[in-house]
């Protein structure tokens, strides 16, 4: 059953609505039986935190005990009309001063690799931007388009390393968007997503690794699921939270 059809056979039983109570296909799933967390999403509560430095940063106690705070790479990032280098200020001593990439939804890290090239003290170290690690791009499978039913393309597109890093899985739901290890967390997935806040979130590759098994296992669970039990998920649970949020055309990377 494809989901063209799956989804006439909703409206011609007049299951569409919150009344639904169950489906005609023989063995389909019927919600008048089913428990609340039977309908849970497969989502991974992607934890945000922690800093996001700017390419070929060092190892953390080796850069904070390198780094000046000259402000170099600010300036750098700046001149290169990317403004994604902020420094640390007096709310976190222990980092005072250091720079940080500030805000990956409005300026992330264009991957211009200038700031390397211009660090006085080799705090930021230069190397090819596809070995850069200053994180790792998750999709909330639960809020992307494209794992939802739409066609969206936005986050690959706007990865300056392509298809180095986006996997597709293709099915009758369309062409989903997987982000593979060899991403460097520059952010620009997250800004262009149209999704309001994003689909998509940087994390630091050490909170990746911590709850890595837990994402591979939402992931795995995904792609196993039957059209039937796909629907219910999308259409009763993900669905109402990505209307609350809204699409940004202005957004789409085009």
């Amino acid at each position: 059953m494809n989901r063209r059809s799956f989804l006439k056979g909703l409206l011609l039983t007049g299951l569409t609505g919150l009344g639904l109570s169950s489906l005609s296909p023989k063995g389909a799933l019927s919600l008048a039986f089913r428990k609340k967390e039977d309908f849970e999403p497969p989502l991974v509560n992607i934890p945000v935190g922690g800093l996001i430095r700017p390419p070929g940063a060092i190892p953390e106690k080796e850069f904070r005990a390198k780094c000046i705070s000259c402000g170099v790479c600010v300036n750098i990032c700046h001149s290169m009309k990317y403004d994604a280098i902020a420094v640390v200020g007096l709310s976190d001593f222990r980092n005072l001063g250091t720079p940080y990439v500030k805000d990956m939804r409005d300026f992330p890290c264009g991957l211009c690799m200038e700031c390397p090239k211009n660090c006085p003290t080799g705090a930021l170290k230069r190397l090819d931007k596809e070995k850069v690690s200053m994180g790792q791009a998750l999709i909330d499978f639960s809020l992307c388009f494209g794992w939802n039913g739409d066609v969206c393309l936005s986050c690959s597109k706007a990865c300056p390393l392509g298809a180095f890093v986006f996997d597709f899985y293709n099915s009758q739901w369309g062409n989903q968007p997987y982000i593979n290890e060899r991403c460097v967390g520059c952010g620009l997935c997250v800004k262009y997503c149209p999704l309001g806040g994003s689909a998509v979130k940087v994390v630091k590759k050490e909170v990746y690794q911590r709850i890595r098994p837990e994402y591979d296992q939402v992931f795995n669970r995904l792609l196993k699921m039957s059209m039937e039990e796909r629907y219910l998920v999308v259409y009763n649970e993900n669905l109402p939270k990505i209307l609350s949020r809204g699409r940004i055309h202005e957004r789409e990377y085009r």
